[in-house]
């Protein structure tokens, strides 16, 4: 009788996180928000039927702990925060820290059956809207003759626009298809699998994200070293072929992604020791988010908010001030945008220091030695490699800061460690 009562909660979750993994994909972020609510909804419900009430000891997990102990630091700054509307906005906006870990740990429906159901239908979309932004690339480029349509965040302008993010939904697909691919474990038909790798490859070149682009090569090569010992050796000497002319195709050759890479390499240090700029000034991604580790100590010593940070609510504003007294460019009346207003540290320890200072950054710092507890129990290349990824990219973002980045960062290290625990319930 519970196996009957029970089969409708688990087709429903089954169908709310199809659609998740697919607002998330498309940048539905008000299907997003709306499923995110279901799921915790149903799964409390499941639970309820499951184990007789609302508690399910996944809530334990440290992971969730330290996440929630950081909202309720970030709750605590809207106190002196000065600008108390911006404040509670704020706050309201990284309510996903402890939403997105509940809506996964409030029942045990992750699982390995049920993630494979899951990412099928996960890498089906990711599939059908990376075509549609190629199409609608090619199409660009027979009107107009504009091939950057193919690249980095015009790639992706018909969903987030934000080609590293992209990048890392695609880099989680492909993880996974290799991963069932070395265990021969498909989720799709033989053939469809291995022309999705390839596809997916391309893509993730096209999207150009350096960070991300390394991960798969340093993935690419785990991936052989693992297979030379279970396949022939002609797959393998294939695999490692391939590996090699990735490598040289993105380091070796003039294309737009080398040309990031380079713009990297050929970083000028110098200009972060100037006192003042000048608005022309170019900032590389590299020099930019180093100028933040000034900047954000110069704040805090200016405000005596070591303690404390400046609060949620003028963080930002804080930051604004200081890109206008540094003289860096904030737009004019000849080129539309606003420059380098409104950007944040691009880093989440340094954005945590700033807003809730030194206690928000050891919780964050607790958050991520939490992930790495869970790295160090569940020896699984799929999480492991995810969940590097993201910490490596919380030192390049602010991951609190967007809805889109706050989701990947805090959705699928939980959705690969869970589904492995539950199955030996």
């Amino acid at each position: 009788m519970r196996e009957k009562s029970n089969t409708f909660p688990n087709l429903l979750l089954f169908l709310l996180f199809v659609i998740f993994v697919s607002s998330i994909i498309l940048s539905f972020r008000a299907v997003t928000s709306i499923s995110l609510g279901f799921i915790a909804v149903t799964g409390l419900i499941k639970n309820r039927i499951d184990n007789g009430n609302f508690f399910n000891r996944n809530l334990s997990n440290p992971f969730f702990i330290s996440c929630c102990l950081l909202f309720a630091l970030e709750i605590v700054s809207v106190v002196y925060s000065e600008n108390r509307v911006h404040a509670w906005r704020n706050v309201w906006g990284k309510s996903l820290i402890i939403v997105v870990p509940f809506c996964l740990c409030c029942c045990d429906y992750i699982m390995e059956t049920t993630r494979q159901k899951i990412m099928k239908w996960y890498c089906l979309v990711l599939f059908a809207a990376c075509l549609f932004a190629l199409m609608r690339a090619f199409s660009i480029y027979l009107t107009m003759h504009d091939a950057s349509g193919f690249f980095y965040h015009r790639l992706v302008e018909p969903y987030s626009g934000h080609a590293i993010q992209f990048s890392i939904l695609v880099f989680i697909a492909l993880i996974y298809l290799l991963e069932s691919e070395k265990n021969r474990q498909y989720i799709l038909s033989d053939i469809f699998q291995k022309f999705l790798i390839i596809f997916l490859s391309v893509v993730l070149l096209l999207l150009s994200s350096k960070l991300v682009i390394v991960f798969y090569l340093g993935y690419f090569f785990y991936f052989i070293l693992i297979i030379r010992k279970h396949k022939s050796k002609l797959i393998a000497i294939g695999f490692i072929a391939v590996f090699f002319a990735l490598c040289v195709f993105v380091f070796g050759t003039n294309n737009p992604m080398s040309s990031r890479f380079r713009d990297i390499v050929n970083t000028d240090f110098s200009v972060l020791e100037k006192d003042k700029f000048d608005p022309g000034n170019y900032f590389n991604g590299l020099q930019f988010r180093l100028l933040q580790w000034k900047f954000v100590p110069q704040i805090l010593n200016e405000k005596r908010a070591w303690a404390t940070g400046v609060g949620v609510g003028d963080a930002q504003q804080m930051l604004n001030d200081k890109y206008v007294s540094e003289n860096m460019y904030i737009g004019n009346a000849q080129r539309p945008g606003k420059g380098f207003l409104g950007y944040n540290t691009h880093n989440e320890f340094l954005q945590s220091l700033l807003e809730t200072g030194i206690p928000g950054l050891l919780l964050y710092v607790v958050v991520c030695l939490s992930l790495i507890k869970m790295m160090a129990g569940k020896q699984r290349a799929p999480f492991i490699f995810i969940s590097i990824l993201l910490l490596a990219y919380s030192f390049s973002e602010s991951v609190f800061e967007s809805q889109y980045s706050s989701i990947i960062f805090l959705f699928f290290p939980l959705f690969f460690y869970l589904n492995e625990r539950n199955d030996k319930r």
